[in-house]
């Protein structure tokens, strides 16, 4: 059975159980208690009425038994058990315990496995006279006799629990009943509290999701306004920077064309290698700043080649790049961001990984884009080492088109990026 059940709940059935469950332990603890207390209560009445009984009937049996009047022994009997329905049986035996009287209740119940007996006791009483010879003697006492008690027979008594039972059990009714209307109106309460609470967090929640939805178009405008900067700078750049390298090339050469062998030629040629140099890294930085390629083969083909020139500038290392899905149909927005964590990501590999191999895969479905930057590098310690700029960014980049991203990684296990945007992504 699954442990996490409960995450599908709502807040209030959360709400409801933290709270009714603790009082449903209550309920029920106070309900076993009280049940084993009645039941601990008849066991006691019976062990305290039962040797009290057999003892009273005893002392009363005496006469009786002396005389042989059973008639009247068994009236008191039978009067005995109507009077007290917690008897079941009365038992009159003699002294070598031969039943002599016998009486059952009027309306037996179960008895008890256990009875109480107490033994007819026969007192003598010895009259002191005086003889002729003023000497005091004892009358009709027997030679040699110095016991003044003796045994006649028994009284056993058996008791029944059931009449003391439904005394018991309508006292337990009693307490089930006032148990159970305190937890009704404690469930009545609590229903209340997480009605009120309930619509409390509801409406934090719904404001979070608001703040949250409202901070994911922020970020979506913010990378939407750095890229068409970005992308206005790169035009800059192209358009006149490198049209005045361009330019000055070209005016170098015409000066070289011109001169002699000398001085003034030489530093044209110098001129010229400037000019280039400074044109081609014009060209890289308008690409870093506006990839083109993405434009033209959209982001599987920009990928592609950003891991190509990765595997030629880094002999060390070998990069593998897989795609799968039309991504034609992918929105810009979602494009050029994926193309910026690919970006960011293999930039922090090949400066601090130290990897062989790294392994880039984008899969485009019906449910979004998923991403997976892998490497053998290093790795590092997740608990110790706080996220940089660089992850940071990658996480916000995500966070404004919805996704997921997760982030496995080990001292000397390498890391995996793994990424998810949905392809039905709001609009910026």
């Amino acid at each position: 059975m699954r442990l996490d059940f409960w995450r599908h709940w709502s807040v209030r059935a959360r709400l409801l159980c933290v709270t009714l469950i603790p009082l449903a332990y209550m309920f029920c603890t106070f309900v076993w208690y009280a049940y084993h207390s009645r039941l601990a209560e008849v066991r006691e009445e019976m062990a305290e009425r039962g040797p009290l009984v057999a003892k009273v009937l005893a002392q009363s049996s005496e006469f009786s038994l002396l005389t042989h009047r059973y008639d009247d022994l068994n009236l008191t009997v039978n009067g005995l058990l109507q009077s007290d329905a917690s008897i079941d049986r009365i038992e009159v035996l003699d002294a070598q315990r031969h039943a002599l009287v016998q009486a059952l209740a009027p309306a037996p119940g179960r008895p008890d496995a256990r009875y109480y007996e107490a033994p007819i006791l026969k007192r003598l009483m010895f009259v002191t006279m005086l003889a002729a010879d003023g000497k005091p003697y004892r009358k009709d006492q027997p030679a040699g006799s110095s016991s003044a008690v003796e045994t006649m027979g028994y009284v056993r008594v058996t008791m029944s629990p059931s009449a003391l039972l439904v005394k018991q059990t309508r006292r337990f009714y009693v307490e089930l009943l006032v148990a159970s209307l305190g937890l009704l109106v404690c469930a009545l309460l609590a229903w209340q509290l997480s009605q009120g609470l309930n619509v409390s967090l509801q409406a934090s929640m719904q404001a979070l999701r608001a703040a949250d939805a409202e901070k994911r178009r922020l970020i979506r405008k913010v990378n939407t306004a750095v890229e068409d900067e970005r992308k206005s700078i790169a035009l800059e750049i192209h358009d006149e920077l490198n049209a005045t390298l361009i330019a000055a090339r070209l005016e170098a050469q015409r000066i070289v064309d011109v001169s002699e062998e000398g001085e003034v030629r030489e530093r044209a040629q110098s001129i010229i290698k400037l000019a280039l140099g400074l044109y081609n890294s014009g060209r890289t930085l308008v690409r870093r700043l506006r990839p083109e390629v993405l434009d033209m083969l959209g982001l599987d083909g920009a990928v592609e080649e950003m891991v190509r020139h990765y595997d030629r500038a880094h002999a060390g290392c070998r990069y593998l790049f897989r795609a799968d899905g039309d991504f034609a149909r992918l929105e810009s927005g979602i494009g050029i961001s994926a193309y910026r964590i690919v970006q960011e990501a293999l930039s922090n590999i090949a400066k601090h990984a130290r990897a062989t191999q790294v392994t880039v895969a984008l899969t485009l479905d019906a449910a979004g884009l998923r991403m997976e930057i892998a490497d053998n590098g290093s790795g590092y310690d997740a608990a110790l080492a706080s996220a940089g700029i660089g992850i940071v960014g990658m996480r916000e980049r995500v966070a404004a088109f919805e996704g997921r991203i997760d982030i496995a990684t080990a001292l000397g296990a390498g890391t995996r990026i793994a990424i998810f945007i949905p392809h039905a992504a709001p609009a910026s």
